[in-house]
């Protein structure tokens, strides 16, 4: 996979770097998280996304939000 393009970057905490490359070419997707790589055809991040999307929503309606006056 030569030709990528960084289509999303943040730092975790911990100075951990967070990447998300994109390889038009093949149309497939690399999700980088400090050391580790994922890669995954398109189609199949979009679903994980999705997934992690509502599984994040959940968590925060479980967090209770603390009201200071």
């Amino acid at each position: 996979m030569k030709r990528q393009t960084v289509v999303g970057k943040t730092m975790l905490a911990g100075n951990t770097a967070c990447k998300v490359l994109y390889h038009q070419s093949s149309d497939m997707v690399e999700l980088e998280v400090g050391g580790t790589t994922l890669k995954f055809e398109a189609d199949s991040f979009i679903v994980i996304n999705e997934m992690l999307r509502k599984a994040a929503a959940r968590i925060v309606m479980q967090t209770e939000i603390a009201m200071t006056v």
